[in-house]
């Protein structure tokens, strides 16, 4: 709930407080809590950790592949450096489509029928 908080509370842009939806993190977790209830908090949870998953297995599987691809155990710390930089960045892009399909689901949280998207 509190990820859930924070990404909707960056979303609440507005000129002043009073043209703001929420007032502070008590505030938004109260409104969003009224309108759908407590499964309204934790929507996107699901993605979240199907996104989680996807990660380190990419992470994982592509480290171990890239480290077994190596002729030399002592290879040195810069191409390790420059195996874990790679595989990370790899899995960031394979993953970064359930973060954003998690931070819509967030958004919509709380909402009626014709104001989503």
């Amino acid at each position: 709930p509190l990820d859930f908080a924070r990404t909707r509370l960056a979303a609440d842009i507005g000129e002043g407080p009073e043209q703001r939806e929420f007032k502070g993190l008590g505030d938004c977790l109260v409104k969003i809590f009224k309108a759908d209830g407590p499964i309204g908090l934790y929507r996107g949870f699901g993605v979240s950790v199907q996104g989680i998953i996807i990660y380190r297995a990419a992470f994982f599987g592509f480290y171990d592949t890239a480290k077994g691809m190596l002729p030399a155990k002592n290879s040195g710390i810069f191409i390790s450096w420059v195996i874990a930089q790679t595989v990370t960045t790899i899995s960031g892009i394979i993953s970064y489509p359930f973060d954003t399909v998690r931070r819509r689901m967030m958004m919509q949280s709380g909402r009626k029928g014709g104001d989503i998207m």
